[in-house]
C-alpha cells in the first residue's frame, strides 16, 4: 500500500483506499463538524465535502460515480487523503524535513502540469501543489530514516483473522504463553528477531512492523486475503546513530515513498487519530478509514503502561 494519493512509475497516480459515507449518521470526533482529528489538527467536515464538490464538477465523472454507487466510497478516499496528509505534515515537522519550492515545480514541469498530474487521480489542480508536496516528503521521509531505523519482534503465525486477534490480544495482556503454544504447534514464530529496513525494505513498505511505538502489538496479513496473517509484538524501535546502511541508498522513490506511508504508523499512535462516525473507523494498520470494525485490514493493540515505562 501506498500513499492515497502517490508517485507511480514516471507519473503521480492514486493507489486509494477504501470509503467512507458523507451522508451518514454521526458527528465530529469529539466536536461538532470535525470530520477528523490529528493531533491538535482539525480537519472539517466541509473540506472534504468541498473536495468532493470539486471532482463532482466534472460531468462525466459525476455521472459515472453516481451511476456506479461510489459516492460515498470517494468522500471515504478524500477524508483518508486529508487525514494522511495532515500526518505527512506533522511528521515532517517531527523529522525536520522539507521540500523546496523548486523541486515542488521541478516535479510539476516533469509531470506535464497541474492538469496532467490530477488526470486520473482524485485530486483536482488547485491542491495539486499540496498533493506534490505531500508526496516528495513522504518520500524524504522514507529515506530519512531507511537506513537507521530497525525493530526487535516477537512475531507468530495465525491462520484466521479472528484467530490473529485473540493471539494479539492475549498478547497484548502479557500473556508470553501464545508464543510457546504457537511453537508447540507447529507455527511459524520467531523471537527477538532484529529487522533493519534497509535489510528488508519490502517488509517495510507492506507491513506496519516499522511504524509501530515499542510495546505495540500488531496483526496483519502481510498480503490481503491470503488466509496467511502475523501477529507481531514490537519490542524495540530505534534509530542507529551514525552514517546510513549503504544499502538503503539503493532503493528506488516509489519504495522510499511506501516505506514513508509506513511510518505514518507511528506519528499517528503518537498524536492520535480520531475519525468522525460518518466515515467509518480509523484502520491504525492501513491507516485509512474503514467502512466498520470488522472491515479493517488487521489491529492494533497499544502497548501497555509497563511498556511505555
Amino acid at each position: 500500500m501506498t500513499f492515497a494519493i502517490p508517485l507511480r512509475a514516471r507519473r503521480w497516480a492514486p493507489v486509494l483506499l477504501t470509503g467512507l459515507l458523507l451522508a451518514g449518521c454521526g458527528t465530529g470526533p469529539g466536536e461538532p463538524g470535525a470530520a477528523a482529528i490529528v493531533g491538535s489538527a482539525r480537519i472539517p467536515v466541509s473540506q472534504v465535502q468541498d473536495r468532493l464538490d470539486e471532482v463532482l464538477r466534472d460531468p462525466e465523472e459525476a455521472a459515472r460515480l453516481r451511476e456506479e454507487g461510489g459516492l460515498g466510497n470517494r468522500g471515504r478516499q478524500l477524508a483518508s487523503f486529508l487525514v494522511q496528509q495532515e500526518l505527512i505534515e506533522q511528521a515532517a515537522v517531527r523529522e525536520g524535513l522539507r521540500v523546496p519550492e523548486s523541486r515542488v515545480d521541478a516535479a510539476l514541469q516533469e509531470q506535464g502540469g497541474p492538469a496532467a498530474v490530477a488526470d486520473g487521480t482524485l485530486v483536482t489542480p488547485p491542491h495539486v501543489r499540496d498533493y506534490v508536496r505531500s508526496s516528495l516528503l513522504l518520500t524524504e521521509l522514507g529515506r530519512a530514516q531507511a537506513g537507521r531505523l530497525s525493530v526487535l519482534v516477537d512475531y507468530l503465525g495465525a491462520g484466521t483473522r479472528g484467530q490473529a486477534q485473540q493471539l494479539a490480544g492475549r498478547i497484548a495482556a502479557g500473556d508470553t504463553a501464545a508464543l510457546d503454544e504457537a511453537q508447540r504447534a507447529g507455527r511459524p514464530v520467531a523471537r527477538g528477531e532484529r529487522l533493519s529496513v534497509a535489510g528488508n525494505p519490502e517488509l517495510a513498505a507492506l507491513t506496519p512492523m516499522f511504524g509501530a511505538q515499542p510495546g505495540t502489538v500488531l496483526a496483519f496479513e502481510p498480503q490481503p486475503n491470503s488466509g496467511q496473517w502475523i501477529v507481531a509484538r514490537i519490542a524495540e524501535r530505534s534509530v542507529a546513530p551514525g552514517a546510513p546502511d549503504p544499502a538503503a541508498a539503493q532503493l528506488d522513490e516509489q519504495t522510499l515513498q511506501a516505506i514513508g506511508l509506513r511510518l505514518l504508523g507511528a506519528t499517528a499512535q503518537q498524536v492520535g487519530v480520531e475519525l468522525s462516525p460518518r466515515y467509518g473507523v480509523w484502520d491504525p494498520i492501513a491507516l485509512n478509514a474503514a467502512p466498520e470494525a470488522g472491515q479493517t485490514t488487521g489491529f492494533s493493540f497499544p502497548p501497555r503502561a509497563a511498556d511505555r515505562g
